[in-house]
């Protein structure tokens, strides 16, 4: 399955991203932007890959693959019947600039969340000193709720996600939608 974003793709995980994801998640400036920001070792990624990604079904993990390397990547985590939890990791900053990398996550998981699985909330988890994510938290309609000794809590309701004037924006200018990827 793939979330189609103007001219990016969003690939839904397969088995055979592993080594993508992790050599992703272990870039220096994913890490840094990460609660625990120790490199991870790779017996624990693949625990963790095949306990929530191929067993299980409670963490829908999309990745940006170019030239057979992840630049980002948009999971939907801690699912329930009406809300999930949002995660965005960007690797290289000046290659995710140059594709509007952020924005078009941002538009194809937030469409994934709100059409596809037909969602009405999600929680935002963002490290307290991630200025740049906070901005944008705010800008896609997400509102503040609680902050802890880590994180700015925020929750977007799809009806704030809706009527706010970015996401329309970026729901015209991108025109996501679902490709299911069947052979034959």
């Amino acid at each position: 399955m793939t979330i189609c974003v103007g001219n990016t793709s969003l690939q839904r995980f397969l088995p055979e991203h592993t080594d993508l994801l992790y050599d992703l998640s272990n870039r220096p400036e994913v890490r840094k932007g990460m609660s625990k920001s120790a490199e991870i070792p790779y017996e624990s990624h693949v625990s963790w890959v095949k306990e929530n990604l191929i067993e299980g079904n409670n963490v829908h993990l999309f990745l940006v693959i170019k030239e057979n390397q992840a630049l980002g990547a948009a999971l939907i985590k801690n699912i329930t019947q009406d809300s999930a939890e949002l995660g965005i990791i960007v690797g290289d900053s000046i290659a995710a600039e140059r594709m509007f990398l952020t924005s078009k996550l941002l538009a194809g998981i937030l469409f994934y969340t709100f059409y596809e699985m037909k969602l009405q909330y999600l929680n935002i988890r963002i490290l307290l000193e991630n200025s740049k994510s906070i901005a944008t938290a705010k800008k896609i309609g997400a509102a503040f709720q609680v902050q802890d000794e880590t994180y700015n809590h925020f929750l977007l309701e799809k009806t704030k996600y809706e009527n706010f004037p970015l996401n329309k924006l970026l729901l015209k200018r991108y025109q996501p939608f679902m490709h299911s990827n069947l052979n034959g």
